[in-house]
């Protein structure tokens, strides 16, 4: 009866520990000034699917809401010890209506990325990574799937060579706590970044169940750069953690 008791307060104390040294870290990524305007892609293909959807499509480099927040941005916690785990089924990278989709997928290293096409046309993957395979490789028909695993933290671009204006991102972080902005609705559907520029978004996000201590918080965007913030996580509560574009730095060039 002793033993039981002993084993029952120690199965109260971890869980009680999981949930008290834990908080949330919350804030916002926005656009400081003037926004510039997005440019038209060219569209140079004689294939009636790309002409048909991918015509009057815009760029995703920069894509700024009404409310300011900025889309596709990627936020993630850097907790010291954490080892990073992987998701039970493995992310997908879609190529859909010539375009990349989601335009930004944030995965922790290790992570092997489905990479398919919902198009009716041949696609070309190439990826541009500096730390982790370089891939390079078509997927010629609507419904395959090449796995891509990233083994090291990066952002990793991804090119068409078919279709010189489509580019998308996996960016591999050394982190279970990460997320995108502007990504999905309510419902779990990606934004189309037409959308959000209309919306009243204003970049917010939210890392959850971050363990308490010090943490650096650390933003990417494609276009802006990165910038990182640290803060002390606390146990009772959210800690906001806001960013603007002034904040982001671009990486020096070689």
């Amino acid at each position: 009866m002793k033993t039981l008791k002993i084993i029952i307060t120690l199965i109260m104390s971890v869980s009680f520990a999981a949930i008290t040294y834990a908080g949330n870290i919350t804030g916002t990524v926005t656009f400081d000034g003037d926004v510039p305007e997005r440019k038209a892609l060219s569209i140079n293909t004689q294939e009636k699917h790309c002409l048909d959807t991918a015509t009057g499509m815009k760029s995703e480099v920069l894509v700024v809401s009404k409310g300011k927040g900025i889309q596709n941005v990627v936020i993630y916690a850097r907790v010291r010890g954490q080892k990073v785990t992987l998701p039970k089924t493995n992310p997908k990278v879609d190529q859909l209506n010539c375009r990349y989709l989601p335009h930004v997928i944030a995965v922790p290293t290790g992570t092997t990325v489905d990479v398919t096409s919902s198009d009716p046309v041949a696609h070309n993957v190439h990826s541009h990574a500096m730390k982790n395979e370089a891939k390079n490789f078509q997927v010629p028909d609507k419904g395959i799937v090449i796995p891509y695993t990233v083994t090291k933290a990066e952002p990793i671009k991804l090119t068409c060579d078919i279709h010189a204006w489509m580019s998308g991102y996996i960016v591999a972080v050394d982190s279970n706590h990460f997320t995108v902005t502007g990504q999905k609705d309510s419902e779990g559907k990606f934004i189309h970044p037409d959308t959000y520029e209309k919306s009243a978004d204003t970049g917010k996000y939210t890392l959850k169940d971050v363990a308490a201590g010090r943490v650096r918080v650390v933003a990417w965007h494609e276009e802006l750069g990165s910038a990182n913030k640290t803060v002390e996580v606390t146990a009772d509560g959210d800690v906001t953690v806001d960013f603007k574009s002034t904040d982001f730095k671009k990486p020096k060039k070689k």
